[in-house]
């Protein structure tokens, strides 16, 4: 199953952004629900880097580590807005009535002629200082948007885009290695040595007694329902791993260890992953237990020299659109680095 079928690309993302916010303004829409729209506006790109707009003020920022940096997408294209109709100049009809209506034909060099001319001169020489300040202020923001990683002098970038993706928080292993953003509801964690879902064995118990497999998280909505499989939960349970990585493929790692759910659901067909700098296996587990509601995705991904590979069970009950966008995102949003690894 491709899990980017969804995807959305910049511009209609800037579309409906922009409804969006004509919606928040006119309060047809809460700020809760501005929000939880926002978060689903997120674009990867071909490099596999995650975009996002600053929810006050549109911009595209990029995930940069752990870290959101403002930028342009590459190849952006931004919105065409209609062009604005032109608007007569109230100045402009005024003359023409004034020459229409006058009684008296005025000739060039008549007394008259001087004085309408010495009248225009302050005007146009005002409409001048107008002109030459609104091209200084355009070429002004032409080149502010052609350098978008330039200071913002003004302060630092808006708060939401600084962290994570609005609605979802950021989890990061103690030892920098591990690091995720998960919906803002999955709130019960376990930083370490982690069980999976249901009480499987965790992959260090899997390698063997005194074995470490390397850095892990858990972060699920319900701990206790996630463990023991009932109605409601959702979750990762997630390592990074240079053990594993050398001693198993990423076929095997999406099928065995507490990644097996064979005794309880129906086994999918493994597809490619491919989220640069990652690329692996991903496998999709559904109707477990008979409910066609509860479903887990299994994963294995490492980067190109396979240093280490990020292993990942994502399980639970999806149910919307909103389950599934949630699921999509933290499957972007996983990042290990291999040498922080033990």
């Amino acid at each position: 199953m491709d899990f980017r079928e969804r995807e959305i690309d910049f511009q209609e993302a800037d579309s409906r952004y922009v409804e969006l916010k004509r919606q928040l303004n006119a309060r047809s829409i809460s700020d809760e629900e501005f929000d939880a729209q926002l978060q689903q506006l997120t674009v990867q790109d071909d490099e596999g880097r995650l975009w996002a707009k600053s929810r006050e003020t549109g911009e595209w920022h990029y995930r940069d580590g752990r870290a959101w940096t403002r930028a342009t997408p590459p190849g952006y294209q931004p919105l065409r807005t209609p062009p604005a109709q032109s608007t007569p100049d109230p100045q402009s009809h005024l003359e023409q009535d004034e020459q229409l209506t006058s009684p008296q034909t005025t000739f060039p060099g008549s007394a008259a002629t001087q004085a309408q001319e010495r009248g225009k001169q302050p005007r146009e020489v005002l409409y001048g200082i107008i002109l030459t300040a609104a091209i200084l202020m355009a070429v002004g923001i032409m080149v502010w948007r052609l350098i978008p990683n330039a200071p913002d002098e003004g302060g630092p970038l808006p708060e939401e885009a600084s962290g994570p993706a609005p609605g979802y928080t950021l989890l990061e292993h103690d030892s920098e290695a591990l690091w995720m953003e998960v919906p803002a509801e999955w709130d019960e964690t376990i930083i370490g040595d982690s069980e999976g879902e249901k009480g499987r064995e965790a992959w260090s118990a899997f390698l063997g007694e005194g074995e470490s497999a390397g850095p892990s998280m858990t972060a699920v909505n319900d701990l206790y329902s996630w463990r023991n499989g009932t109605v409601g939960h959702q979750g990762i349970y997630v390592v990074a791993s240079k053990s594993l990585a050398q001693k198993y493929t990423d076929d095997e790692l999406i099928t065995l260890g507490p990644n097996n759910y064979s005794a309880a659901c129906q086994a999918g067909t493994p597809q490619d992953f491919d989220r640069p700098p990652y690329s692996g296996k991903i496998l999709e587990w559904k109707n477990c237990g008979g409910d066609s509601d509860h479903s887990a995705i299994t994963l294995a991904a490492a980067p190109k020299d396979r240093e280490c590979v990020i292993v990942a069970q994502i399980g639970g009950y999806f149910k919307t659109q909103s389950d599934e966008e949630n699921r999509q995102h933290v499957l972007d949003a996983l990042n290990a680095d291999c040498s922080k690894i033990g």
